[in-house]
């Protein structure tokens, strides 16, 4: 091979795509491969459309032209970014290079240069100093966490790439924040079905009728689905946050306090109810604590909402719990989601007795039938009711004007959960979904309480709680004259 074209491959990477690899790229690919060094590149694609292909390409000839750079690959799971580095090694090997190490999720050459798979997890990627690419593929399905990790590094390394590409997903995930905001530093590459040419009229016909419409135009024209709006706008948080009255005439003085039935903050809450979220994955477990309008108003009033430290579990979880417990004279109704840990159910009766009942969300059930679960420390009942039920039970309510919350940065950041939640309005009815990168710890909460708060068996829960707080009458005393 002569300089000049040795010289010319090196400045061209589509170029060396087209006359090595024997390929023409899409110009939506030439572009990608002909960005500058140190550019952010942004690709909204369809399925199928190549992209990890041409992130392959991109990295396999950086790999050959850099020596001892290092380039990176972040998919949602390893096992991706894993099938994604196998394609880079397909490529070297086509073009005859030799590799000096060669594992599921590593490649070097004998220049030194390296390329290495990431974990879908921000816990062991950092430390690493990129100058090559940086590829986040699928990147719609990937943690806030994860991309916050990487991106960083290429600080020491100004000239190293960084690419996002991906499929739509939802209008609050990480990509779509990105490829939205009209930042002008982004290179925006759009390769949906409508602009590449690769599918048919027929092709595309099929998919629209096998999909249905909107997962079709999420996954090929780069829509993404159920309009990306969530009912629980903020204009029903301010509805619920207005106080209509500061003081109402003839309110009830408790302990030369008055009371306003409109102000929430004010409520005496001899009924309470702790709604507690046991998190998972990264989410916190949560306490959020509300109760019925004392003044016999049908609304209810959420006072409080607490995120508990993380990693905690077991006993600790629930001792947790109890310090929140004991601020309303342990005396708390526990509404549990145990849908992730039904031993945890265990715990909770020992620590809190028979005021615990227990909620196990899934796709479906209505919330109104229960199963009674036995523990070495008494039973429970476990009720079991679908996602999208709780959630629209609870949006109703705060349609309805049936909710009041406390002023507090906690419930605001708990209603922000519920703001951001993905939608998607499908055939078989709405399905709300945590996008990538976000929390719905606080919302489930507020979802179980305002489900609790109305529930036809509330008062059958309560009889239990009511009787811890009853006084027990005091012994007659007996004489010894009783026994003669």
């Amino acid at each position: 091979m002569s300089k000049r074209l040795e010289l010319a491959y090196r400045i061209d990477p589509a170029l060396w795509v087209k006359k090595v690899l024997g390929i023409e790229p899409m110009d939506w690919q030439s572009q990608f491969l002909r960005a500058r060094r140190g550019a952010s590149i942004i690709v909204l694609t369809a399925r199928q459309i190549g992209k990890t292909t041409t992130a392959a390409w991109a990295i396999a000839h950086c790999m050959l032209y850099n020596p001892g750079g290092l380039s990176v690959i972040a998919c949602p799971a390893q096992r991706q970014s894993a099938e994604a580095v196998r394609r880079v090694k397909d490529i070297l090997l086509q073009v005859g290079a030799k590799l000096s190490v060669d594992n599921v999720f590593g490649l070097e050459l004998g220049n030194g240069s390296r390329v290495l798979a990431l974990p879908g997890s921000d816990d062991s990627v950092r430390g690493l100093t990129v100058d090559g690419w940086i590829i986040a593929d699928e990147a719609a399905r990937l943690s806030e966490e994860l991309i916050a990790a990487v991106r960083p590094m290429r600080a020491r390394k100004p000239q190293a790439r960084f690419a996002m590409l991906s499929t739509a997903w939802s209008r609050t995930d990480p990509f779509w924040t990105v490829w939205s905001n009209g930042d002008p530093s982004w290179l925006r590459l759009k390769a949906t079905a409508e602009l590449c040419g690769l599918y048919s009229e027929e092709q595309l016909a099929q998919e629209m009728r096998t999909l249905g419409e909107i997962a079709f135009k999420r996954e090929y024209l780069g829509i993404p689905g159920g309009g990306g709006v969530s009912p629980f706008g903020w204009e029903l948080y301010d509805r619920a946050t207005r106080t209509l009255a500061s003081l109402v005439p003839g309110a009830p003085i408790f302990n030369s306090r008055k009371y306003s039935p409109d102000d929430v903050n004010s409520w005496p809450l001899y009924k309470p109810i702790i709604a507690h979220d046991v998190g998972r994955s990264r989410d916190r477990s949560t306490a959020v604590v509300g109760g019925n309008n004392p003044y016999g108003q049908r609304e209810l009033g959420i006072v409080a909402a607490h995120e508990l430290p993380q990693n905690l579990f077991g006993s600790e979880r629930a001792n947790a719990l109890a310090v929140i417990d004991r601020e309303y004279d342990n005396s708390s109704l526990i509404v549990a989601d145990l849908s992730n840990d039904a031993t945890y159910g265990e715990i909770l009766v020992q620590t809190f007795g028979n005021r615990v009942i227990g909620v196990h969300i899934s796709r479906h059930g209505d919330g109104m039938g229960a199963e009674r679960r036995f523990t070495h420390y008494g039973s429970l009942l476990v009720y079991t009711i679908g996602r999208t039920i709780l959630l629209e039970l609870l949006h109703r309510e705060f349609q309805s004007d049936l909710i009041r919350l406390g002023d507090s940065n906690d419930i605001r950041r708990g209603y922000e959960q519920l703001a951001n939640l993905d939608v998607d309005y499908r055939e078989g009815g709405t399905v709300y979904q945590c996008a990538p990168g976000q929390h719905d710890d606080l919302a489930i909460s507020f979802a179980i309480l305002a489900w609790a708060a109305q529930h036809p068996h509330l008062n059958m829960w309560m009889r239990d709680v009511e009787a811890r707080r009853r006084p027990r009458p005091p012994r007659p005393k007996v004489s010894w004259g009783a026994w003669t």
